[in-house]
């Protein structure tokens, strides 16, 4: 997973409003303005300046070796108004071909991440800015929620290899194309393609909800937590009501994140079916303050899907359900677990697995799930 970056200062590389010209060339690397990032289990990550795909120009050449589950980058500051651009387009190769994912600022400090593919040899690549999204692991600090995502004072520019093991790659100069066909607000959905939404939200409509795990007879065995290594905690427990029982979850979130999995269904850890018209999750929960969370689903094909765009938050200080279309949710860019099917479609008419990630800081945080169900 990555784990980036606000609080490194801007530097400016001024790119006039509303045109289709060039970002970056890589020919003014100011110090402090590029830098690397990475996990605390051994992936490495360093950079360079080279010569770029028309030999005359310059490029960025990123040399990689990332350990599995682990992450790694290279920031790279800019300041530009993309606000009436269409898409990125710029050259790269990579001596590993996969996936890069890309990161950006906008006006309001929030970061967005999309990905695209490289190969061995020097290709064109074009990332439409539609088909960035808001990073569902990552908000820095200074971030201003609640607003559409605003390209007119886009920031910083990362990548991200996603592949494991040493890679080399290699991205040319970069250039804002096209014109904005839509408004960036419709980036979050924008980001499943139509065959990967799931097969349950079609339909009716169930008439009854399907629970996917209402703690009454929990196994804490078949839940565990996940956190950074900068100082985060998560902890959880079971408390009694009448008639069953809740889980209680403490956090203290004081680097980039901080989690907990928990199997669906009964205490024997079986998975949930869920007949086709399912369209909601909910979440009966409570909390003393406003709390906002990311949630994570593994589908019948082993695959993780998380929310992307607004995330779910629970007002504070009273019992509360909250409403997460199951159409919001997409493939995680950042995990996905060894036993997923490659390639197939988000198919929800079994889950076997939720995660629940707070986003909102905090030291000694406590909050409780009640039920999580699906209609």
């Amino acid at each position: 997973m990555k784990r980036t970056l606000g609080a490194l200062a801007m530097m400016a590389l001024l790119v006039p409003a509303a045109f289709a010209g060039v970002v970056e060339d890589w020919t003014s690397m100011q110090a402090g303005m590029t830098g690397p990032y990475q996990d605390s289990n051994g992936s490495k990550i360093d950079f360079a300046v080279v010569a770029g795909p028309s030999g005359s120009d310059k490029a960025l050449q990123i040399t990689a070796n990332k350990v599995t589950g682990g992450y790694c980058g290279i920031y790279h500051n800019v300041s530009a108004d993309l606000s009436k651009s269409g898409s990125f387009k710029f050259k790269a190769k990579c001596t590993a071909a996969g996936d890069v994912q890309m990161a950006i600022s906008d006006a309001y400090k929030v970061q967005y991440v999309a990905k695209f593919a490289v190969t061995t040899s020097w290709t064109e690549v074009d990332v439409p800015l539609t088909s960035f999204i808001k990073d569902p692991y990552y908000t820095p600090p200074d971030a201003v929620l609640g607003h559409p995502m605003d390209l007119s004072k886009t920031g910083n520019t990362n990548f991200s290899p996603q592949m494991d093991g040493p890679a080399v790659l290699t991205i040319g100069p970069i250039s804002a194309a096209g014109s904005a066909s839509a408004a960036p607000a419709a980036a979050a959905p924008a980001a499943a393609a139509p065959a990967a939404k799931p097969a349950a939200a079609a339909g009716p409509g169930l008439a009854k909800a399907v629970m996917v795990q209402d703690f009454a007879d929990f196994d804490l065995k078949a839940a565990g937590t996940f956190q950074d290594s900068n100082g985060s905690t998560i902890s959880f427990g079971l408390k009694e009501k009448k008639g069953g029982q809740y889980l209680t979850v403490t956090y203290s979130l004081k680097g980039d994140y901080c989690g907990l999995w928990v199997r669906a269904g009964g205490s024997d850890w079986s998975r949930v079916t869920v007949p086709a018209g399912a369209k909601n999750l909910y979440i009966k929960g409570y909390c003393k303050q406003p709390l906002e969370l990311s949630i994570s689903l593994s589908d019948k094909n082993g695959g993780q899907y998380t929310t992307m765009g607004t995330l779910p938050t629970f007002k504070g200080g009273k019992w509360e359900v909250l409403t997460i279309p199951l159409s919001d949710f997409s493939l995680d860019p950042y995990y996905q677990p060894p036993e997923a099917v490659k390639g197939a479609p988000m198919d929800f008419t079994m889950i076997k697995q939720f995660n629940i990630q707070p986003k909102t800081k905090g030291d000694n945080v406590t909050f409780a799930i009640d039920q999580v169900s699906v209609k």
